[in-house]
């Protein structure tokens, strides 16, 4: 896939300065250039007004075209004087069919308070309505800067954000390059949890015991015999570490040269499940772990999304660190977040590390499991790429199909549309 050619790519390759025009109602308070591309994270998916977007970590959205994948329309325009590109997470949270999300204004710039803008589209519409303006959130920073947020979740009812004392670096990126060296912290702040209310777009937060840091969040659905919201999350930093110490490491030359040392950070990550009291709003939220201690080195995790998220459920999948000597993901895990309870799909042969693993349900399924699991798979014995068919409910290998064309870079993520 041709991901994006344009204004500021080009202006990049040839090395010439990128520069935005901030002047104007529709850019106040955005990133100084045009593009998404200089932005780290990886790539996701999602649907809106029937087009398929390709996005990075802020919220300049490239169409591609559903069959071929070739560019459309880069950026995508949408029907709303909002403006772009700002800071945002990469991951839109879609529940219902309405695609939720936020920008944050004035990262990079010093011309205004730093603020949340949370959005909904609807189905079948290219217009991001404001649910909420949240202008010098303190929860994550006595300074009032907006958490580095990658993903959020949502219900029927809320919009939920993690929200760590994690902050976006303050310079631009050349396109092409990925910053995460210039990322700020403050180890002394604990981790918030937000609620924004959908119908009114009240803000609520509740402080956590611990400091928690979470790039892939698993699920969030409500507990009406509780009256708590339940958020399922991956823990992927120790408390005491701060995420710009963390995300200096983020480097190939590390994950290759020191490998040992990264694999043995992968390996600690951990379900963590969080109750969120309605009616006790500001009470500190403990952190509990979900499965056994021997049960670690997950990330990427998905679910029956389309069905399922932001509601009650019980499996998700993940990639998973089964034998601490190989390196990377070298396996595919499921787990019952109710139990614990887990199944792995590991090639004993080595040398195999897969992807992130997307679920497809069987359309005559009757639970919630009834289906498959895709997954591209590296092999690195003949530097290419399979795609390996899993059956959810067993995670027994059913098939697999390749190679493909060229290897697959891993970190790019994935989503299922039952049709294009």
């Amino acid at each position: 896939m041709q991901y994006n050619k344009d204004e500021a790519y080009n202006k990049s390759a040839a090395g010439k300065p990128l520069e935005y025009d901030r002047k104007g109602p529709t850019n106040n308070g955005t990133i100084p250039h045009p593009a998404n591309s200089s932005w780290p994270t990886g790539v996701s998916f999602r649907k809106v007004d029937g087009k398929l977007l390709t996005t990075t970590g802020v919220t300049n959205s490239n169409e591609v075209d559903l069959e071929t994948l070739k560019p459309v329309m880069l950026p995508f325009v949408y029907d709303d004087d909002l403006g772009a590109p700002y800071v945002g997470p990469t991951h839109a949270t879609v529940v219902d069919g309405i695609v939720l999300h936020h920008f944050v204004t004035h990262v990079q710039d010093s011309d205004g308070d730093q603020e949340y803008v949370v959005t909904s589209i609807e189905p079948n519409h290219r217009t991001r309505d404001v649910i909420a303006r949240i202008s010098r959130p303190k929860a994550s920073s006595w300074s009032s800067k907006a958490s580095f947020q990658h993903m959020t979740l949502a219900t029927s009812e809320y919009y939920i954000m993690i929200e760590s004392s994690c902050y976006y670096p303050q310079k631009a990126t050349p396109v092409g390059e990925v910053d995460w060296v210039d990322f700020g912290a403050n180890e002394m702040i604990k981790t918030h949890v937000r609620l924004v209310d959908r119908k009114t777009g009240e803000s609520t937060t509740w402080p956590l015991s611990t400091r928690l840091f979470a790039i892939h969040h698993i699920n969030a659905y409500m507990d009406e015999v509780s009256n708590e919201i339940v958020i399922d999350t991956i823990r992927l930093l120790p408390g005491i570490v701060p995420c710009s110490m963390a995300l200096k490491k983020t480097s190939l030359k590390d994950m290759t040269e020191k490998w040992k040392t990264d694999v043995s950070g992968k390996s600690g990550t951990y379900v963590v499940r969080l109750r969120i009291p309605l009616d006790r709003v500001g009470e500190t939220v403990t952190p509990t772990r979900t499965g056994s201690n021997e049960v670690a080195g997950m990330e990427f995790p998905t679910i029956r999304y389309d069905d399922l998220n932001g509601k009650p459920y019980t499996f998700f999948y993940a990639c998973y660190i089964a034998d601490k000597s190989s390196g990377y993901y070298d396996s595919i895990l499921k787990m019952n977040v109710q139990t614990g309870e887990i199944l792995l799909w590991h090639e004993e042969t080595g040398g195999v590390y897969p992807n992130e693993p997307i679920f497809v349900p069987d359309p005559d399924g009757t639970s919630e499991d009834d289906g498959v699991v895709l997954a591209d798979v590296l092999d690195t014995a003949t530097n290419t790429t399979f795609l390996v068919v899993l059956d959810a409910r067993t995670m027994q290998e059913i098939g697999r199909a390749g190679p493909t064309p060229h290897a697959i870079p891993h970190g790019y993520h994935g989503r299922y549309f039952p049709a294009v």
